[in-house]
């Protein structure tokens, strides 16, 4: 990702609750991303466009990516401080950029590209000038959009099917974004486990898969009882890391919700290690 200079940064710090925790005693990611959505909220409502700014004006913000990347675990009595700036607008788009630390410890970076819409239709609007001049005073910027890289299955992907509940929807009653990533770290489990290599055979080997960074292209929202299937392969691997491509979609495969690459590696007490060959086989099932 590009870093682009800040003209308005807001910071905002929170603690890692034990509720907070996985099966690993790390913060979930999806907490993770929740927090940065907070963060945004809160950086919006800072400088007077809050709760009520957008009902008195009919509009709303939707996120279009997420580009996240973990650089190491935050835990238990952590307290997690989220910067956040925006990086640029771009007619109905706007860049933002997020930092998260513990400390002077790096956890994780981010950027999210939002949409701006009405909350009747869902169509694009127009940004209008006051956010540009509170937000960037010393005049735009443009930061850099790379496009997903995007990917068809190959003859080797998996097809797992999961039901939408009901509290995984978010106030606009559907399949709040943070949630996606628990759909695509489960579907990597989901397939580990399928090829003989479960959380306790990771856990007997002295390591787990642990996810490094997501990539998420938002297609369409994801409804209350739902079945979507989630189909996964791999595209990329080294010695220590897999990345898989994956579509979230409708059973049918003509409506897609969601795109995402994610990168995985074999952790253990010392770090990042060569990923066992079992752990590797079970990826490259046909």
């Amino acid at each position: 990702m590009v870093r682009v200079p800040v003209s308005r940064a807001f910071s905002w710090t929170a603690p890692v609750w034990q509720a907070d925790l996985d099966a690993f005693g790390e913060l979930r990611n999806t907490t993770l991303l929740r927090m940065l959505q907070e963060a945004a909220t809160r950086a919006s409502s800072d400088v007077g466009f809050d709760a009520a700014y957008y009902e008195r004006t009919g509009l709303m913000w939707i996120i279009r990516r997420t580009r996240l990347t973990l650089t190491s675990p935050a835990r238990y009595g952590d307290v997690l401080t989220v910067r956040t700036w925006i990086a640029d607008f771009r007619r109905v788009r706007s860049q933002r950029e997020y930092e998260v630390h513990a400390g002077d410890r790096l956890v994780a970076r981010a950027s999210t590209d939002w949409v701006f819409v009405d909350r009747t239709t869902g169509r694009p609007r127009r940004i209008p000038d006051e956010w540009e001049a509170t937000f960037m005073p010393d005049g735009p910027t443009a930061a850099e959009r790379v496009p997903f890289p995007e990917t068809e299955p190959g003859p080797r992907s998996t097809t797992l099917r999961r039901r939408v509940e009901l509290h995984e929807l978010d106030a606009l009653r559907h399949v709040n974004n943070s949630n996606y990533v628990a759909y695509l770290e489960q579907a990597a489990y989901d397939v580990a486990g399928a090829g003989g290599f479960d959380l306790d055979a990771q856990t007997g080997a002295g390591g787990r898969l642990r996810p490094t960074s997501h990539d998420l292209e938002y297609l369409d929202a994801a409804l209350y009882g739902e079945t979507i299937g989630v189909t996964l392969w791999t595209i990329a691997d080294t010695e220590a890391e897999i990345e898989l491509h994956a579509h979230l979609h409708r059973g049918d495969f003509t409506r897609p919700l969601l795109h995402a690459r994610s990168r995985y590696a074999w952790t253990g007490a010392a770090g990042v290690n060569p990923m066992p060959k079992e752990l590797r086989a079970a990826f490259s099932r046909p």
